[in-house]
């Protein structure tokens, strides 16, 4: 029998109050009632964000109230190997977290994330799609790649085509093959380049991408792992009634228990563009 490896998910419950008293609200237009409902949905949206990313670019490991060790992709110094796939076998070194060695992003570096996933059995059927995590300006410089031509000192081996969203352009070139959808799973797509379609975000570090194996929204073939209580009464976002039952949003507040990780550890990697050799961390701007 296979040893087996329990991956762990930490929870933690968070609340956000809101303070508005009964005098507010008698003179208060619903434009203000609103704004103040909309910045509380949007925290919550940077703080799922915010968690889910950091599990994905942060290898550090911890653990959940069960002790249930919580991972990160592979680090390539916890002692542990990729499985087997395909005949390939993977040292325990492996890591899924690189350092490109260069200080803008290069056509190797996207190959490099791009087979480390795919010789480990992911991103490689028609139910999962290999998707390109990263800043604008990571997004910016892919869509200058051209097959043939070198791009940051590395030739390429495919070109960027745009996706069907993009701005209308001009050339003498035919398309061959499918263009890759607008959005996917309710992001924007900018483009393609080879196997891996390119989904630019803010959310993500400039200087960073991720290679992601992913089902779409909500499968359980994603990398990452979302949980939540198990009493359905108690999962997403909740609005807490204040003291006055009768008026819901008096001293009210908003409430989410979550947690989050890793459930497949060869199904991503992380780059950091860096003229090192080591990979660090991102240190995030927003919660």
């Amino acid at each position: 029998m296979p040893d087996a490896l329990v991956l762990g998910y930490d929870f933690k419950d968070y609340d956000l109050a809101s303070r508005m008293t009964w005098k507010f609200l008698r003179n208060a237009t619903a434009e203000q009632v609103n704004a103040a409902i909309n910045q509380a949905l949007e925290a919550d949206n940077r703080l799922t964000t915010g968690k889910l990313l950091r599990r994905l670019f942060d290898p550090t490991e911890g653990t959940n109230e069960h002790q249930h060790r919580v991972f990160g992709l592979w680090n390539g110094t916890d002692g542990m190997a990729p499985p087997p796939h395909a005949g390939l076998e993977f040292p325990s070194t492996t890591s899924h977290y690189l350092a490109s060695g260069n200080t803008a992003i290069d056509p190797g570096d996207l190959l490099d994330a791009i087979n480390a996933v795919r010789l480990k059995g992911f991103g490689t059927s028609a139910d999962t799609r290999l998707i390109v995590l990263c800043h604008p300006n990571e997004a910016e410089e892919i869509s200058t790649f051209r097959a043939g031509q070198e791009a940051n000192g590395v030739p390429s081996k495919f070109d960027f085509i745009p996706s069907a969203s993009a701005p209308a352009y001009l050339t003498e070139e035919n398309v061959v093959g499918q263009v890759a959808p607008g959005e996917f799973g309710g992001l924007e797509v900018l483009g393609s380049y080879g196997p891996v379609w390119i989904v630019p975000s803010y959310f993500v570090p400039a200087g960073y991408f991720a290679v992601v194996a992913t089902g779409g929204p909500n499968s359980a073939r994603n990398p990452i792992a979302f949980r939540q209580h198990t009493n359905p009464a108690y999962q997403g976002l909740r609005i807490i009634p204040g003291r006055d039952q009768r008026y819901l949003l008096q001293d009210s507040y908003f409430a989410r228990g979550f947690g989050c990780g890793v459930r497949y550890r060869s199904a991503a990697c992380v780059v950091q563009v860096t003229p090192g050799s080591v990979y660090t961390p991102p240190v995030w701007a927003w919660s």
